[in-house]
């Protein structure tokens, strides 16, 4: 629900629209459905959403939506405070683009929920000089990595630079106390 999104061109920006979409992909058959109200293609376009915004956004949609189905809803958002409230909406998992790296509070509010996570490899907060940080500068590259942590991964093949990314995120889950059957990794 988002006027740039890049799965939908936006044609699903109205939560009307949003809901009809719904509809029809459960009658589809969907097992799932992503909300998300903010765009975070990795290219020039996208722009930063507000908290308040993205939330007046997908949770008219996702209590719509809970209050006719049952389908797991995935939130799909970097900001803590939008996946507490959708989760309060109805929805069941929190898809963090960020790996949970994005926002420190993102894993207590998963938790605290005992909401699912998906998290997703995300070579540009590893490595934030890359041009499509640059779209975002809201995401908090300095909470999971030193500067000396992020010099050394512009040397790392890809394969171990998502290893390490992946350990750190999941640390940061187990502390946070995400149980480990609720986390889902998107390499």
């Amino acid at each position: 629900v988002t006027p740039d999104s890049f799965s939908d061109g936006g044609q699903f920006f109205a939560p009307e629209q949003a809901l009809q979409q719904a509809r029809k992909l459960i009658a589809e058959g969907a097992s799932m459905l992503d909300i998300g109200g903010e765009s975070t293609r990795p290219r020039p376009g996208s722009s930063y959403v507000e908290i308040e915004e993205e939330i007046q956004r997908v949770v008219p949609v996702i209590k719509a939506i809970r209050k006719e189905s049952d389908v797991l809803i995935s939130i799909d958002t970097w900001k803590s405070q939008v996946a507490e409230a959708a989760l309060a909406a109805g929805a069941n998992l929190v898809n963090d683009i960020t790996g949970l790296m994005g926002d420190e509070k993102m894993a207590h509010v998963v938790a605290e929920a005992r909401a699912k996570v998906v998290i997703m490899f995300n070579p540009v907060m590893a490595r934030p000089q890359h041009p499509s940080s640059l779209i975002f500068p809201h995401f908090g590259f300095n909470q999971s990595f030193t500067v000396e942590e992020l010099a050394d991964f512009e040397k790392l093949p890809i394969e171990e630079l998502m290893e390490t990314f992946f350990e750190r995120a999941l640390a940061r889950a187990n502390q946070a106390g995400i149980a480990q059957e609720n986390i889902l990794l998107d390499p």
